[in-house]
């Protein structure tokens, strides 16, 4: 019976699944990145011996473009220990990075419960003002602390 990386080997190297062999070569680069930068990837694609990379957001661009030389080591190093993706990678003259509007970033998952805390106060001050309105306002907040102390 044939394991799983036997079968997957073997598609790669079919001539007509070449393309299979591109993707995982892509998502080797991607995980090889650090963790910011590979989040900030959507995809990659090489034109013209040039590897473009998809980002996902704009926000990402200023940055990318300025560790180009982080993506050119990291390709010069898959390219050295894999070498199905030395062929692909040996072709890239530059890279280059572009907003994607085709990709959208998945969306953020909110929880629905409010964070409560418990009270650290505990009502106990002297209220020194001298003024009645400032004095009723400062008795209010020193029963609300006292409830809040209570529930809790």
């Amino acid at each position: 019976m044939k394991r799983a990386n036997e079968i997957l080997n073997r598609v790669k190297q079919t001539p007509y699944l070449k393309s299979v062999q591109k993707y995982s070569c892509y998502n080797k680069l991607l995980e090889l990145m650090p963790p910011r930068f590979a989040k900030a990837i959507a995809f990659f694609y090489i034109k013209n011996n040039i590897l473009f990379g998809a980002l996902s957001h704009p926000g990402y661009k200023m940055e990318l473009n300025y560790n180009k030389d982080l993506v050119k080591g990291l390709l010069n190093q898959l390219s050295s220990f894999d070498l199905e993706c030395k062929e692909l990678f040996k072709s890239v003259k530059d890279i280059k990075f572009f907003v994607s509007k085709f990709h959208t970033p998945a969306p953020m998952q909110t929880s629905q419960s409010i964070p409560t805390y418990q009270e650290l106060a505990k009502g106990e001050f002297k209220i020194l003002a001298q003024d009645n309105d400032i004095k009723a306002l400062f008795e209010k907040i020193k029963e609300d602390i006292i409830y809040n102390h209570e529930k809790n």
